[in-house]
């Protein structure tokens, strides 16, 4: 049940791409961010409030709730300036290499151990990334660097959401990660822009649909199932968003995929499957009989 909420939001998120393109190109990227972040900070706030209250107390759900909130803050706003000068494509991609940043991190900050079947897996994925959404003809620009930011912060968000999740209460976590996002980028909004804003009504829907949606529904799903689930095995769930991206893609603006593309769609699918099915099997060798 839990891999069915993560592909849930790989497909949610894999959804977003051309929303954020087609609105970035009118309301400034801040602001973008500001709002999906707030939408989704009220929203949990006002559950908080009306469920326990007194969990809002937290001291180390806020410090934890702030530092992946600053995290979560940094990663949309490159992911939104990036895709101002780059393709939907090459931002999927960039943005799914987080999954050989992950195992890397977890091994270094907290000495866990790398399996071969892991690094298999996640080669397999790496290079169906790469051939489902990279366009040879296009060489990397601005936009491409700016989002190698977001593959980084969002890494390092995946990592210590494993960790954090497991040292405080899950829902005052998510609501001060909103809080901190949306005043990361309240600020950072506030510096850059003119502060005149002009919404038009399918950028609005746009941005409920990223705040709601896109932002609170994801990353709640994803901070609350890594009480369950290994960082590496959401990550690389989560390579299947350009996969569903490219989905999209073919039925809202009727893009079509190549062999080369439909090649990398296939191989990170099989990447998915073998960690989960040969993970699995691995767990169920090395459990204690008597457990």
């Amino acid at each position: 049940m839990k891999t069915f909420w993560l592909i849930l939001v790989a497909i949610v998120w894999g959804s977003t791409f051309l929303l954020v393109k087609d609105t970035v190109a009118t309301v400034n990227e801040y602001l973008i961010v500001f709002i999906r972040s707030a939408l989704a900070f009220v929203a949990m706030f006002l559950f908080q409030i009306y469920k326990d209250p007194k969990r809002l107390f937290n001291k180390k759900a806020f410090l934890y709730g702030s530092v992946l909130g600053i995290l979560l803050a940094v990663s949309y706003a490159s992911q939104t300036i990036g895709l101002k000068y780059t393709s939907t494509g090459h931002s999927a991609f960039i943005t799914s290499s987080a999954v050989i940043i992950v195992p890397f991190l977890m091994f270094f900050l907290y000495k866990s151990k790398l399996f071969k079947i892991e690094i298999l897996a996640v080669a397999i994925v790496f290079a169906g990334l790469f051939l489902l959404t990279y366009d040879f003809e296009t060489s990397i620009n601005p936009g491409d660097l700016i989002t190698i930011i977001t593959a980084i912060t969002y890494a390092v968000h995946v990592v210590l959401a494993g960790r954090y999740v497991k040292k405080s209460d899950t829902l005052s976590i998510i609501t001060y990660q909103f809080f901190a996002a949306s005043i990361v980028s309240l600020i950072a909004w506030l510096f850059t822009d003119n502060l005149s804003v002009e919404i038009s009504m399918k950028a609005g829907f746009s941005l409920l649909y990223l705040g709601l949606i896109g932002t609170l529904f994801c990353y709640f799903i994803t901070v609350w199932v890594q009480k369950y689930v290994s960082s590496l095995k959401v990550v690389i769930i989560f390579s299947l968003e350009p996969v569903f991206a490219a989905i999209f893609g073919y039925f809202i603006i009727h893009e079509i995929l190549n062999i080369r593309e439909l090649a990398g769609a296939l191989l990170i699918l099989l990447g998915v499957i073998i960690h989960s099915i040969l993970k699995h099997k691995m767990n169920k060798k090395l459990k204690p009989e008597n457990s």
